[in-house]
């Protein structure tokens, strides 16, 4: 699989979060999560649980926020983040990217407060400001 690795590595004590998320594209259209609450856009998918498989995580994921059944996942890539987490909050965000594709029917999410959202491909990458996000998506659209 592809690694990215964006900024270098931190001298001081920060932050690790390791995450998987899914891009699901039907009809030019890429399936994101809207947090209500927050009212942020993000792909679909989150942290890794412990002792959980990213499979495990990214079937987790997509049926506590978007309501959606995965039927197939192939890996994309890996995004190794060096960054500062709201502005100054020195993170390490290793994300694993995979293309996934999922049932035609949906449910009701699993966890309150997301909506589902297909939105045209090329608007994507503006919607999510994460920047590991952003080199995942830019790589898809570039295959």
């Amino acid at each position: 699989m592809k690694k990215i690795v964006i900024g270098d590595p931190f001298q001081t004590k920060f932050a690790f979060r390791e995450t998987c998320f899914g891009i699901c594209e039907k009809e030019g259209k890429i399936l994101l999560t809207k947090k209500m609450n927050k009212n942020e856009i993000s792909l679909v998918g989150g942290g890794v649980e412990n002792g959980e498989t990213h499979e495990q995580c990214l079937k987790r994921e997509f049926a506590e926020e978007v309501g959606y059944l995965i039927n197939s996942i192939a890996e994309l890539c890996d995004v190794d983040c060096y960054w500062l987490a709201a502005g100054k909050y020195p993170m390490r965000s290793l994300a694993h990217f995979y293309i996934v594709n999922v049932d035609d029917e949906n449910f009701t999410p699993t966890e309150e407060g997301h909506k589902p959202m297909w939105v045209e491909k090329q608007e994507v990458k503006d919607l999510c400001p994460l920047p590991y996000h952003q080199q995942a998506i830019d790589y898809y659209l570039n295959l």
